[in-house]
């Protein structure tokens, strides 16, 4: 069954110092299945965190669709979760608290909520710190709860914008460990933002490569490592290193494509470095 469904979109905005109309998104068009894990990276400055933002219903796309759970997107709703960048807590809110905030909104019992606030931060490893604020935790347990945050409201579909690229390496991989078990366990759909190649390969069944700006969907990659993966075991397989190059060799060769083009208009006219 298909959770999410992004079908020739793309985005179109007014440059706010030229006054100009800049394409940013150009006939972006895939799918994420229920239960799958899918990211999406490409170059700097692509798109990526848009896309995100479209279907999270913060921006509104300038054309195509993008259904979530069989409805059209039209702004935020409780069929979409999303972990920032930043951990994004209520700092006046406990631990718990901050689970327990979105299961009072969507009017689930005290008792209940509780239960399921409890049994997530459990899942990641945050259950001694319930009662603890979000100053008193580390980068990347904050990181953590606010997975779990959104977790205990079973959205559709996760959407998360590079949640660990803030945290210290050693930490990251903690917590691409912690996270993709998690997803083994509990098959979340998840839409994770990265510009991470490795961590890409390590957290993904499938990776969706855009282009430079105007961004256009350049190809769709299968990652056919095994479940569970760890990362001391995983990334020693042949077939890690193998999807890995190709997914650089395809951002390599955009960059590649984007210098010959600017050298072809050098070459056409006009003075040397000009845009």
């Amino acid at each position: 069954m298909t959770a999410l469904k992004i079908d020739r979109l793309n985005k179109v905005y007014t440059d706010t110092y030229s006054g100009e109309e800049v394409t940013a998104i150009a006939d972006v068009s895939f799918t994420v299945r229920e239960g799958e894990f899918v990211s999406v990276l490409g170059p700097s400055g692509c798109g990526k965190t848009t896309v995100l933002n479209i279907v999270a219903g913060f921006v509104r796309q300038s054309g195509g669709t993008v259904v979530v759970d069989g409805r059209p997107v039209d702004g935020p709703g409780p069929d979409r979760g999303v972990v920032f960048q930043s951990h994004a807590l209520f700092p006046w809110k406990t631990v718990l608290g901050n689970v327990v905030f979105g299961l009072r909104m969507r009017g689930v019992p005290r008792a209940e909520r509780n239960a399921t606030a409890e049994e997530f931060l459990k899942l990641v490893g945050l259950d001694g710190f319930a009662h603890r604020y979000p100053h008193e935790l580390s980068g990347g347990m904050q990181q953590r709860l606010g997975v779990a945050r959104v977790l205990a409201n079973e959205p559709a579909v996760m959407l998360m914008d590079e949640p660990f690229a803030s945290i210290d390496a050693q930490t990251r991989r903690k917590l691409q460990e912690d996270l993709t078990g998690i997803f083994e366990s509990r098959r979340p759909t998840v839409f994770f933002v990265t510009h991470d190649v490795d961590e890409a390969v390590f957290l993904s069944d499938r990776i969706v490569v855009l282009s430079r700006r105007p961004s256009r969907v350049r190809e769709i990659v299968d990652v056919t490592l095994p479940r569970p993966r760890r990362w001391q075991e995983t990334a020693e397989l042949p077939e890690f290193r193998r999807i890995a190059n190709q997914v650089n060799d395809l951002l390599a060769g955009d960059e590649n494509e984007a210098a010959d083009g600017g050298a072809r208009a050098g070459d056409a006219g006009g003075e040397p470095g000009a845009a």
